[in-house]
């Protein structure tokens, strides 16, 4: 992204990646627990006796997004992050597996 763009465009960049990353998380959940959020047992990603949750792919965003890209990248982890607390109440992207 060009640093020298318009405020106005770097601000709408920033406000579509962050409902992108809504969207994102959106999608994933319900691909995963079915249409209505409804399934109980889903698959989960368990690595070395810790839950991974999708909301892992925002924190990488947000990371890359300091170096690269941040206009972009960084609003579309935070909507990931932010999606994945409304639903699940959890900000955290690891938890112990049962």
């Amino acid at each position: 992204m060009d640093s020298t763009a318009p405020l106005s465009r770097r601000a709408f960049i920033a406000v579509g990646a962050f409902l992108l990353g809504l969207a994102i998380d959106d999608v994933w959940a319900r691909l995963v627990r079915g249409f209505r959020l409804q399934r109980e047992d889903y698959p989960r990603f368990v690595l070395g006796g810790f839950r991974v949750h999708h909301n892992v792919f925002g924190y990488v965003s947000i990371l890359v997004g300091v170096f690269v890209f941040p206009a972009l990248l960084i609003p579309l982890g935070l909507g990931m992050i932010v999606g994945h607390r409304r639903r699940d109440r959890l900000y955290w992207f690891l938890e112990r597996a049962e």
